[in-house]
């Protein structure tokens, strides 16, 4: 199943960022500009949006790990229940930086937060008095929140999905890096750098009605 242009513009998929603010390496994605605007070919994105959909059923379908990375608070529990429903990994909290680099250190954190689970859950937790109990939740509360979703990631994704990649320059660069790692880096029309085209899905990724209609069809 495809998108149309009326649904890419119905949800305002199409809708860049301001002219003084786009980048003219994103020129080619243009269609037009109104009222200062910057508005995305919509031919453009479902081309896009179509081949971004076929590379994640692949993933899916040969059992690959699928990671979407997103800080976007708008979007933060809308994603939980998006990726959990569709079985990918995911991080919406203060992504740790250079998360695939530095991939085996952070395993060993998150098997840690898997120790700390046991232990709360074994009857040495009820040997500790309340506030120790109270001190040690909290503890692991915080490494809950940012590791949660991956506790089950034993290796580096093999692709990566990243939204908005002002907010996640660091996670951005490190990508190239990893020549095994697949990505689709969704961004809008300040997008400065030099990337594949086909790892490229442009979109307004200001507005949460759009953010979502993206995800889902990717997702779904």
């Amino acid at each position: 199943m495809t998108v149309s242009v009326q649904q890419v513009v119905d949800a305002q998929v199409h809708i860049g960022t301001l002219k003084s603010e786009a980048h003219p390496k994103t020129r080619k994605f243009w269609a037009d500009i109104v009222n200062n605007i910057v508005v995305i070919n919509p031919d453009v994105i479902i081309e896009q949006l179509n081949y971004a959909k076929e590379k994640i059923q692949k993933a899916k379908a040969e059992w690959k790990d699928i990671l979407v990375v997103c800080e976007k608070k708008m979007y933060q529990q809308e994603l939980s229940k998006l990726a959990e429903s569709s079985g990918v990994f995911y991080l919406n909290y203060k992504i740790p930086a250079w998360f695939l680099t530095n991939f085996e250190t952070l395993k060993k954190r998150i098997d840690s937060m898997n120790d700390m689970i046991r232990f709360m859950e074994s009857e040495s937790f009820l040997t500790l008095t309340k506030k120790e109990q109270l001190t040690y939740k909290r503890k692991f509360d915080r490494i809950n929140r940012i590791y949660k979703w991956v506790t089950k990631l034993s290796k580096r994704p093999d692709l990566v999905i990243v939204i908005d990649w002002t907010m996640l320059d660091g996670f951005v660069d490190e990508l190239p890096k990893h020549k095994s790692i697949d990505s689709v880096v969704i961004a809008t029309t300040n997008f400065s750098r030099y990337y594949p085209k086909e790892n490229m899905l442009m979109a307004n990724i200001s507005s949460y009605k759009s953010l979502d209609f993206v995800m889902r069809y990717l997702l779904s």
